[in-house]
Protein backbone atom coordinates (compact mmCIF):
# COMPACT_ATOMS: atom_id res chain seq x y z
CA UNK A 1 0.00 0.00 0.00
CA UNK A 2 1.20 3.32 -1.44
CA UNK A 3 2.61 5.79 1.82
CA UNK A 4 1.97 9.50 1.10
CA UNK A 5 5.75 10.30 0.84
CA UNK A 6 5.45 7.46 -1.86
CA UNK A 7 2.69 8.73 -3.66
CA UNK A 8 3.43 10.89 -6.41
CA UNK A 9 3.30 14.71 -6.89
CA UNK A 10 0.34 15.92 -9.02
CA UNK A 11 1.92 18.10 -11.31
CA UNK A 12 0.56 21.66 -11.15
CA UNK A 13 0.01 24.13 -13.90
CA UNK A 14 0.23 27.95 -13.23
CA UNK A 15 -3.17 29.68 -14.31
CA UNK A 16 -1.16 31.78 -16.86
CA UNK A 17 -0.14 28.66 -18.61
CA UNK A 18 -3.58 26.85 -18.17
CA UNK A 19 -5.17 25.44 -21.75
CA UNK A 20 -8.52 27.58 -23.03
CA UNK A 21 -11.58 26.70 -21.20
CA UNK A 22 -14.84 28.12 -20.80
CA UNK A 23 -13.72 31.01 -18.07
CA UNK A 24 -11.46 32.47 -20.98
CA UNK A 25 -13.81 32.70 -23.28
CA UNK A 26 -16.41 34.10 -21.49
CA UNK A 27 -13.64 36.81 -19.95
CA UNK A 28 -12.75 37.17 -24.38
CA UNK A 29 -16.35 37.66 -25.11
CA UNK A 30 -17.56 40.48 -22.31
CA UNK A 31 -14.41 42.19 -22.93
CA UNK A 32 -14.60 42.02 -27.10
CA UNK A 33 -17.90 42.58 -26.84
CA UNK A 34 -17.58 46.18 -24.88
CA UNK A 35 -14.91 47.02 -27.48
CA UNK A 36 -16.79 46.48 -30.10
CA UNK A 37 -19.47 48.47 -28.50
CA UNK A 38 -17.01 51.48 -27.72
CA UNK A 39 -16.37 51.25 -31.51
CA UNK A 40 -20.27 51.30 -32.53
CA UNK A 41 -20.97 54.69 -30.37
CA UNK A 42 -17.80 56.71 -31.42
CA UNK A 43 -18.71 55.95 -34.91
CA UNK A 44 -22.20 56.15 -35.32
CA UNK A 45 -21.87 59.54 -34.34
CA UNK A 46 -20.04 61.44 -37.76
CA UNK A 47 -23.13 59.80 -40.15
CA UNK A 48 -25.44 61.41 -37.51
CA UNK A 49 -23.97 64.80 -37.31
CA UNK A 50 -24.68 64.88 -41.43
CA UNK A 51 -27.98 64.53 -40.84
CA UNK A 52 -28.72 66.34 -38.00
CA UNK A 53 -26.81 69.23 -39.29
CA UNK A 54 -30.19 70.80 -40.80
CA UNK A 55 -32.63 70.05 -38.02
CA UNK A 56 -29.87 71.45 -35.52
CA UNK A 57 -28.47 73.69 -37.34
CA UNK A 58 -24.55 73.18 -36.53
CA UNK A 59 -21.85 75.19 -37.47
CA UNK A 60 -18.66 73.99 -37.81
CA UNK A 61 -17.71 74.38 -34.15
CA UNK A 62 -20.98 72.91 -33.47
CA UNK A 63 -20.02 69.84 -35.23
CA UNK A 64 -16.30 69.76 -34.11
CA UNK A 65 -18.11 70.30 -30.08
CA UNK A 66 -20.73 67.29 -31.10
CA UNK A 67 -18.31 64.76 -32.33
CA UNK A 68 -15.68 65.38 -29.88
CA UNK A 69 -17.76 65.08 -26.44
CA UNK A 70 -17.50 61.69 -26.20
CA UNK A 71 -13.95 62.21 -26.00
CA UNK A 72 -13.84 64.24 -23.72
CA UNK A 73 -15.79 61.97 -21.32
CA UNK A 74 -13.02 59.27 -22.41
CA UNK A 75 -10.56 61.66 -20.28
CA UNK A 76 -12.65 61.79 -17.53
CA UNK A 77 -13.67 58.10 -17.61
CA UNK A 78 -10.51 56.59 -18.13
CA UNK A 79 -8.44 58.98 -15.37
CA UNK A 80 -10.33 58.18 -12.32
CA UNK A 81 -12.02 54.67 -13.24
CA UNK A 82 -8.50 53.31 -13.84
CA UNK A 83 -7.74 54.10 -10.53
CA UNK A 84 -11.02 52.99 -8.76
CA UNK A 85 -10.55 49.43 -10.97
CA UNK A 86 -6.95 49.02 -9.25
CA UNK A 87 -8.47 50.10 -5.35
CA UNK A 88 -12.23 48.38 -5.35
CA UNK A 89 -11.68 45.65 -7.92
CA UNK A 90 -12.02 44.76 -11.87
CA UNK A 91 -15.32 43.37 -11.72
CA UNK A 92 -17.31 45.56 -10.02
CA UNK A 93 -16.82 49.04 -12.50
CA UNK A 94 -16.73 46.43 -15.59
CA UNK A 95 -19.76 45.20 -14.67
CA UNK A 96 -21.86 48.35 -13.93
CA UNK A 97 -20.20 50.24 -16.81
CA UNK A 98 -22.78 48.44 -19.58
CA UNK A 99 -25.50 49.63 -17.45
CA UNK A 100 -24.58 52.65 -17.57
CA UNK A 101 -23.76 52.37 -21.31
CA UNK A 102 -27.81 51.07 -21.80
CA UNK A 103 -29.00 54.13 -19.71
CA UNK A 104 -26.91 56.94 -21.71
CA UNK A 105 -27.66 55.08 -25.29
CA UNK A 106 -31.63 55.30 -25.09
CA UNK A 107 -31.30 58.96 -23.54
CA UNK A 108 -30.33 60.09 -26.89
CA UNK A 109 -33.50 59.54 -27.96
CA UNK A 110 -34.83 62.62 -26.69
CA UNK A 111 -31.95 65.31 -27.69
CA UNK A 112 -33.46 68.22 -29.00
CA UNK A 113 -29.83 70.88 -28.88
CA UNK A 114 -26.11 70.73 -29.72
CA UNK A 115 -25.95 71.13 -25.82
CA UNK A 116 -28.00 67.96 -24.85
CA UNK A 117 -26.84 65.91 -27.47
CA UNK A 118 -23.10 66.63 -26.14
CA UNK A 119 -23.86 66.12 -22.84
CA UNK A 120 -25.16 62.63 -23.49
CA UNK A 121 -22.05 61.88 -25.63
CA UNK A 122 -19.84 63.18 -22.46
CA UNK A 123 -21.33 60.49 -20.54
CA UNK A 124 -21.17 57.69 -22.93
CA UNK A 125 -16.97 59.17 -23.17
CA UNK A 126 -16.30 58.73 -19.64
CA UNK A 127 -18.09 55.04 -19.89
CA UNK A 128 -16.05 54.14 -23.28
CA UNK A 129 -12.87 55.47 -20.97
CA UNK A 130 -13.71 52.90 -18.40
CA UNK A 131 -13.96 49.95 -20.87
CA UNK A 132 -10.31 51.50 -21.96
CA UNK A 133 -8.86 51.36 -18.74
CA UNK A 134 -10.23 48.03 -17.26
CA UNK A 135 -11.12 45.76 -20.42
CA UNK A 136 -8.02 45.18 -22.06
CA UNK A 137 -6.31 45.12 -18.23
CA UNK A 138 -9.19 42.49 -17.30
CA UNK A 139 -8.62 40.48 -19.79
CA UNK A 140 -4.98 40.62 -20.04
CA UNK A 141 -4.60 39.14 -16.39
CA UNK A 142 -6.79 36.03 -17.27
CA UNK A 143 -6.12 34.81 -20.68
CA UNK A 144 -3.05 32.83 -20.88
CA UNK A 145 0.50 34.18 -21.77
CA UNK A 146 0.90 32.43 -25.04
CA UNK A 147 -2.89 34.05 -26.33
CA UNK A 148 -2.11 37.22 -24.66
CA UNK A 149 -0.96 39.61 -27.35
CA UNK A 150 -3.02 37.89 -30.39
CA UNK A 151 -6.05 37.96 -28.34
CA UNK A 152 -5.19 41.85 -27.26
CA UNK A 153 -4.57 43.18 -30.82
CA UNK A 154 -8.25 41.99 -31.35
CA UNK A 155 -9.56 44.07 -29.35
CA UNK A 156 -8.96 46.89 -32.05
CA UNK A 157 -10.19 44.68 -34.53
CA UNK A 158 -13.57 44.41 -32.89
CA UNK A 159 -13.11 47.88 -32.13
CA UNK A 160 -13.02 48.29 -36.15
CA UNK A 161 -15.90 45.90 -36.48
CA UNK A 162 -18.58 48.08 -34.32
CA UNK A 163 -17.00 51.60 -35.77
CA UNK A 164 -17.87 50.17 -39.66
CA UNK A 165 -20.82 48.54 -38.81
CA UNK A 166 -21.51 51.98 -37.28
CA UNK A 167 -20.89 53.84 -40.25
CA UNK A 168 -23.01 51.30 -42.60
CA UNK A 169 -25.89 51.99 -40.30
CA UNK A 170 -25.78 55.57 -40.28
CA UNK A 171 -25.22 55.87 -43.91
CA UNK A 172 -28.80 53.64 -44.69
CA UNK A 173 -30.96 55.05 -41.57
CA UNK A 174 -28.87 58.20 -40.08
CA UNK A 175 -31.26 60.64 -42.76
CA UNK A 176 -34.79 58.88 -41.34
CA UNK A 177 -34.16 59.25 -38.06
CA UNK A 178 -30.91 59.92 -36.39
CA UNK A 179 -31.98 59.59 -33.24
CA UNK A 180 -32.88 56.04 -33.45
CA UNK A 181 -29.42 55.66 -34.63
CA UNK A 182 -27.19 56.98 -31.74
CA UNK A 183 -29.67 55.19 -29.17
CA UNK A 184 -29.27 51.86 -31.56
CA UNK A 185 -26.20 50.79 -29.30
CA UNK A 186 -28.97 50.11 -26.12
CA UNK A 187 -29.25 46.58 -27.90
CA UNK A 188 -25.72 45.37 -27.64
CA UNK A 189 -24.86 47.19 -24.41
CA UNK A 190 -28.06 44.85 -23.19
CA UNK A 191 -26.59 41.52 -24.39
CA UNK A 192 -23.01 42.06 -22.99
CA UNK A 193 -24.58 43.48 -19.58
CA UNK A 194 -26.00 40.20 -19.32
CA UNK A 195 -22.76 38.13 -20.03
CA UNK A 196 -20.79 40.19 -17.45
CA UNK A 197 -23.07 39.00 -14.58
CA UNK A 198 -21.32 35.64 -15.03
CA UNK A 199 -17.94 37.22 -14.92
CA UNK A 200 -16.10 36.38 -11.95
CA UNK A 201 -13.50 38.82 -10.18
CA UNK A 202 -9.76 38.50 -11.56
CA UNK A 203 -7.80 35.79 -9.45
CA UNK A 204 -4.57 38.20 -10.20
CA UNK A 205 -5.89 41.25 -9.15
CA UNK A 206 -7.47 39.43 -5.57
CA UNK A 207 -3.52 37.99 -5.27
CA UNK A 208 -2.17 41.47 -5.28
CA UNK A 209 -4.28 42.41 -2.79
CA UNK A 210 -3.41 39.42 -0.51
CA UNK A 211 -6.68 37.68 -0.73
CA UNK A 212 -5.39 34.84 -1.95
CA UNK A 213 -7.77 32.08 -0.55
CA UNK A 214 -10.45 34.24 -2.60
CA UNK A 215 -7.74 34.18 -5.87
CA UNK A 216 -7.74 30.38 -5.06
CA UNK A 217 -10.98 29.69 -5.00
CA UNK A 218 -12.06 31.09 -8.55
CA UNK A 219 -9.62 29.09 -10.48
CA UNK A 220 -10.42 25.75 -8.33
CA UNK A 221 -13.84 26.30 -9.48
CA UNK A 222 -12.83 27.27 -13.21
CA UNK A 223 -9.63 25.39 -13.92
CA UNK A 224 -8.37 22.05 -13.46
CA UNK A 225 -7.48 20.37 -10.49
CA UNK A 226 -3.39 21.04 -10.12
CA UNK A 227 -4.08 24.98 -11.68
CA UNK A 228 -2.07 27.54 -9.55
CA UNK A 229 -2.34 30.87 -9.61
CA UNK A 230 0.34 33.29 -11.15
CA UNK A 231 3.27 34.65 -9.24
CA UNK A 232 2.13 37.99 -8.30
CA UNK A 233 3.86 39.60 -5.02
CA UNK A 234 1.06 40.98 -2.54
CA UNK A 235 0.98 45.17 -2.16
CA UNK A 236 -0.12 47.54 0.18
CA UNK A 237 0.08 50.57 -2.01
CA UNK A 238 -2.77 48.99 -4.98
CA UNK A 239 -4.35 51.97 -6.76
CA UNK A 240 -1.94 54.77 -5.79
CA UNK A 241 -1.80 57.52 -8.48
CA UNK A 242 1.30 59.03 -7.59
CA UNK A 243 3.57 55.72 -8.60
CA UNK A 244 2.96 56.05 -12.11
CA UNK A 245 5.45 58.91 -11.72
CA UNK A 246 7.80 56.90 -9.61
CA UNK A 247 11.25 56.60 -10.90
CA UNK A 248 10.68 52.86 -12.01
CA UNK A 249 6.82 53.84 -13.54
CA UNK A 250 6.86 57.50 -14.89
CA UNK A 251 9.10 56.98 -18.21
CA UNK A 252 6.14 54.57 -19.18
CA UNK A 253 3.59 56.38 -18.40
CA UNK A 254 4.57 59.55 -20.02
CA UNK A 255 5.63 57.32 -22.83
CA UNK A 256 2.16 55.19 -23.17
CA UNK A 257 0.24 58.45 -23.14
CA UNK A 258 2.12 59.66 -26.02
CA UNK A 259 2.04 56.68 -28.33
CA UNK A 260 -1.72 56.46 -27.67
CA UNK A 261 -2.22 60.31 -28.47
CA UNK A 262 -0.23 60.32 -31.45
CA UNK A 263 -2.00 57.15 -32.87
CA UNK A 264 -5.13 58.55 -32.26
CA UNK A 265 -5.27 61.71 -32.83
CA UNK A 266 -5.51 62.39 -36.45
CA UNK A 267 -7.47 59.11 -37.22
CA UNK A 268 -10.46 59.56 -35.02
CA UNK A 269 -10.71 62.73 -36.58
CA UNK A 270 -10.29 61.41 -40.02
CA UNK A 271 -12.68 58.99 -39.21
CA UNK A 272 -15.04 61.03 -37.73
CA UNK A 273 -15.24 63.92 -40.45
CA UNK A 274 -14.29 61.15 -42.97
CA UNK A 275 -16.49 62.24 -45.75
CA UNK A 276 -15.97 65.81 -46.04
CA UNK A 277 -12.20 65.31 -45.86
CA UNK A 278 -12.73 62.74 -48.85
CA UNK A 279 -14.85 64.76 -50.73
CA UNK A 280 -12.36 67.88 -50.05
CA UNK A 281 -8.99 65.43 -50.84
CA UNK A 282 -10.63 65.19 -54.38
CA UNK A 283 -11.56 61.23 -53.96
CA UNK A 284 -14.88 60.78 -56.94
CA UNK A 285 -17.72 60.56 -53.84
CA UNK A 286 -20.44 57.81 -53.47
CA UNK A 287 -21.19 54.43 -51.87
CA UNK A 288 -18.22 52.69 -53.42
CA UNK A 289 -15.28 54.93 -52.06
CA UNK A 290 -16.99 54.83 -48.65
CA UNK A 291 -17.33 51.28 -48.50
CA UNK A 292 -13.27 50.66 -49.42
CA UNK A 293 -12.15 53.16 -47.50
CA UNK A 294 -14.50 51.62 -44.54
CA UNK A 295 -12.98 48.17 -45.62
CA UNK A 296 -9.50 48.95 -45.37
CA UNK A 297 -9.55 50.11 -42.10
CA UNK A 298 -11.48 46.53 -41.18
CA UNK A 299 -8.65 44.76 -43.04
CA UNK A 300 -5.84 46.68 -41.37
CA UNK A 301 -6.83 46.11 -38.16
CA UNK A 302 -7.44 42.28 -39.00
CA UNK A 303 -4.49 41.74 -40.67
CA UNK A 304 -2.27 43.57 -37.71
CA UNK A 305 -3.63 40.83 -35.49
CA UNK A 306 -0.89 38.39 -36.79
CA UNK A 307 1.48 41.71 -37.79
CA UNK A 308 1.75 42.10 -33.79
CA UNK A 309 1.78 38.52 -32.62
CA UNK A 310 4.63 38.36 -34.91
CA UNK A 311 6.26 41.30 -34.25
CA UNK A 312 8.36 43.43 -31.92
CA UNK A 313 6.51 45.86 -29.94
CA UNK A 314 9.21 48.71 -30.47
CA UNK A 315 9.95 48.49 -34.12
CA UNK A 316 6.16 48.14 -34.35
CA UNK A 317 5.76 51.69 -33.39
CA UNK A 318 8.51 52.87 -34.89
CA UNK A 319 7.73 51.97 -38.43
CA UNK A 320 3.78 52.59 -38.07
CA UNK A 321 4.61 55.83 -37.38
CA UNK A 322 7.26 56.73 -39.85
CA UNK A 323 4.42 55.33 -42.41
CA UNK A 324 1.73 57.40 -40.87
CA UNK A 325 3.34 60.49 -41.45
CA UNK A 326 4.70 59.58 -44.79
CA UNK A 327 0.73 59.46 -46.01
CA UNK A 328 -0.17 62.01 -44.37
CA UNK A 329 2.88 64.45 -45.83
CA UNK A 330 2.12 63.25 -49.35
CA UNK A 331 -1.78 64.04 -48.83
CA UNK A 332 -0.40 67.11 -47.38
CA UNK A 333 2.23 68.46 -49.71
CA UNK A 334 1.17 67.16 -53.02
CA UNK A 335 -2.52 68.39 -53.42
CA UNK A 336 -2.07 68.50 -57.42
CA UNK A 337 -0.94 64.74 -57.35
CA UNK A 338 -2.44 62.50 -59.91
CA UNK A 339 -6.17 60.76 -58.42
CA UNK A 340 -4.31 57.69 -58.15
CA UNK A 341 -1.59 58.58 -55.86
CA UNK A 342 -4.22 60.70 -53.61
CA UNK A 343 -6.59 57.12 -53.39
CA UNK A 344 -3.06 55.21 -52.66
CA UNK A 345 -1.58 57.48 -49.81
CA UNK A 346 -5.12 57.83 -48.19
CA UNK A 347 -5.84 54.22 -48.43
CA UNK A 348 -2.51 53.21 -46.91
CA UNK A 349 -2.86 55.52 -44.09
CA UNK A 350 -6.22 53.89 -43.32
CA UNK A 351 -5.05 50.52 -43.64
CA UNK A 352 -1.73 51.22 -41.44
CA UNK A 353 -3.11 53.47 -39.15
CA UNK A 354 -6.01 51.18 -38.31
CA UNK A 355 -3.61 48.45 -37.67
CA UNK A 356 -1.11 50.03 -36.16
CA UNK A 357 -3.53 51.07 -33.17
CA UNK A 358 -3.98 47.48 -32.26
CA UNK A 359 -1.20 48.03 -30.11
CA UNK A 360 -3.09 50.29 -28.12
CA UNK A 361 -4.98 47.41 -26.19
CA UNK A 362 -1.45 45.61 -25.99
CA UNK A 363 1.13 47.96 -25.60
CA UNK A 364 0.43 50.05 -22.85
CA UNK A 365 -0.84 47.03 -20.54
CA UNK A 366 2.24 45.13 -20.90
CA UNK A 367 3.84 48.50 -19.53
CA UNK A 368 2.97 48.09 -16.05
CA UNK A 369 2.25 45.92 -12.92
CA UNK A 370 -0.81 44.52 -11.74
CA UNK A 371 -1.61 46.84 -8.91
CA UNK A 372 -1.13 49.69 -11.38
CA UNK A 373 -2.06 48.28 -14.64
CA UNK A 374 -6.08 49.52 -15.20
CA UNK A 375 -4.66 53.11 -13.63
CA UNK A 376 -1.43 53.23 -15.86
CA UNK A 377 -3.56 52.21 -18.75
CA UNK A 378 -6.37 54.55 -17.60
CA UNK A 379 -4.16 57.39 -17.68
CA UNK A 380 -2.70 56.40 -20.84
CA UNK A 381 -6.25 56.65 -22.38
CA UNK A 382 -7.61 59.82 -21.10
CA UNK A 383 -3.93 61.49 -22.30
CA UNK A 384 -4.96 60.15 -25.38
CA UNK A 385 -8.37 61.02 -25.68
CA UNK A 386 -7.06 64.74 -25.43
CA UNK A 387 -5.35 64.40 -28.49
CA UNK A 388 -8.32 63.20 -30.30
CA UNK A 389 -10.68 65.86 -28.88
CA UNK A 390 -7.94 68.96 -29.64
CA UNK A 391 -7.63 66.97 -33.44
CA UNK A 392 -11.87 66.19 -33.59
CA UNK A 393 -12.71 69.52 -32.19
CA UNK A 394 -10.60 71.70 -34.30
CA UNK A 395 -10.10 69.68 -38.35
CA UNK A 396 -14.12 71.36 -39.62
CA UNK A 397 -12.92 74.53 -38.35
CA UNK A 398 -9.35 73.76 -39.77
CA UNK A 399 -10.95 72.42 -43.10
CA UNK A 400 -13.32 75.85 -43.50
CA UNK A 401 -10.11 77.99 -42.47
CA UNK A 402 -6.63 76.44 -44.38
CA UNK A 403 -7.77 74.04 -46.57
CA UNK A 404 -8.14 70.45 -46.71
CA UNK A 405 -4.12 69.76 -47.26
CA UNK A 406 -2.96 72.17 -44.66
CA UNK A 407 -5.28 70.81 -42.09
CA UNK A 408 -3.48 67.25 -43.09
CA UNK A 409 -0.47 68.85 -42.56
CA UNK A 410 -1.07 69.92 -38.96
CA UNK A 411 -2.25 66.55 -37.91
CA UNK A 412 0.80 64.52 -39.05
CA UNK A 413 2.52 66.45 -36.53
CA UNK A 414 0.70 63.53 -34.45
CA UNK A 415 3.01 60.89 -35.89
CA UNK A 416 5.96 62.99 -36.41
CA UNK A 417 5.41 63.20 -32.00
CA UNK A 418 5.03 59.44 -31.73
CA UNK A 419 7.98 58.65 -33.92
CA UNK A 420 10.64 60.34 -31.97
CA UNK A 421 9.03 59.41 -28.87
CA UNK A 422 9.12 55.73 -29.80
CA UNK A 423 12.46 55.94 -30.92
CA UNK A 424 13.61 57.81 -27.56
CA UNK A 425 11.40 55.76 -24.66
CA UNK A 426 9.70 52.87 -26.66
CA UNK A 427 9.93 49.97 -23.99
CA UNK A 428 10.31 45.77 -25.47
CA UNK A 429 7.40 44.12 -23.97
CA UNK A 430 6.81 42.10 -26.25
CA UNK A 431 8.36 38.51 -24.62
CA UNK A 432 7.77 39.92 -21.31
CA UNK A 433 5.10 38.25 -18.74
CA UNK A 434 3.03 40.94 -17.18
CA UNK A 435 3.62 41.35 -13.35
Amino acid sequence: MPTAESSPTRPTTSMDDARWNRLHTLAAVCTLGGTALDGYILGVVGGAINAATDEMEFSPLSQGLVGASALIGIFIGGFFFGRAADRWGRRVVFRWNLVAFLALSLLQLVTFSTWDLSAYRILLGVAIGVEYAVGAALLSEFVPTRMRGPLLATLQTTWFMGFVSANFVALAWADDNWRVVLASSALPALVIATARIWLPESPRWLQAQGRIAEAQAIVDKHFPAGTTLPQVQPTEESGKFSELFSKQHWRNTVYSSLFWACQVGPLFAIFTFITPVLDDIGLPSGFSRDFIMNMLQFAGAAVFIWVVAMSRRRSLAIWTFAATLAALLVLGVFPNAPLTVLAIATGLYLFIASGASNLQFVYPSEMFPTQLRTSGVGFAASMSRVGAAIATYLLPVLIATVGINASLLILALFPLVGLLASIAWAPETSKSAIH
